[in-house]
C-alpha cells in the first residue's frame, strides 16, 4: 500500500474507489444517544452527481490548504481522507471525507488513514477530530471502536450542512 498527499488534478481520481455496500441498519441520536433503526440500503457506488459534488468539495477544500491523502494499491485508489486546513474553536479540526473501497473495508485501512490524518492534525494543532459521519452502523461504528463520542453539542454551523450525520469527536 502505497500513501501519497494528492495534488488537484488527482481528485477526480475518487471515482475510483468502489463505494458499493449493503446496509442493514442506521443510527440516529435521540436524547443524546444513539438509537439504531433496521433500514435496508444497497449502494451500489457513485451517483454521478453526487461524484461531482464530491470531486468539487476536495477540490474547494485543496484550495483552502486542506490536506488529501490517497492509499494506493497498484496504482489505483483504494483509500482516500481529507482533513480541512483550520481549527474549529482551537483545539478541533474537521475530518472532511474517509471513504475506503469495498473490498479493502475492515482491513485497518481505515484505521491507518484516520492515524496519518491525525498526525496531521497534531501537527496544525488539533487536539481532535471533528466527525460527520453517515448513520450507517459499520461508518459509526468503526469511529466509535477508534474512541470517538457524540459531539455533546454538535457544531451548529456543521450540523446544519448535515443534519441526518452522527457528528462525533475523536481525540488525537
Amino acid at each position: 500500500m502505497e500513501f501519497k498527499w494528492l495534488v488537484r488534478d488527482e481528485l477526480s481520481q475518487l471515482k475510483d474507489i468502489d463505494r458499493k455496500e449493503f446496509v442493514g441498519e442506521v443510527y440516529y441520536v435521540r436524547n443524546q444517544m444513539l438509537h439504531l433503526v433496521k433500514e435496508h440500503y444497497d449502494i451500489e457506488g457513485w451517483l454521478e452527481s453526487e461524484l461531482t459534488i464530491y470531486v468539487q468539495r476536495l477540490e474547494s477544500l485543496f484550495d483552502r490548504d486542506g490536506i488529501i491523502i490517497g492509499a494506493y494499491e497498484e496504482n489505483v485508489l483504494v483509500g482516500l481522507v481529507s482533513l480541512e486546513s483550520y481549527l474549529i474553536d482551537g483545539k478541533t479540526m474537521k475530518l472532511d471525507m474517509l471513504y475506503i473501497s469495498h473490498d479493502y473495508r475492515a482491513k485497518g485501512l481505515g484505521r491507518r488513514l484516520i492515524d496519518i490524518i491525525s498526525q496531521e492534525a497534531t501537527e496544525l494543532g488539533g487536539k481532535e477530530l471533528y466527525i460527520s459521519a453517515t448513520p450507517v452502523r459499520n461508518t459509526v461504528d468503526f469511529y466509535l471502536r477508534l474512541g470517538a463520542e457524540l459531539a455533546n453539542p454538535p457544531d451548529i454551523y456543521l450540523f446544519e450542512l448535515e443534519p441526518l450525520d452522527i457528528h462525533l469527536i475523536l481525540p488525537i
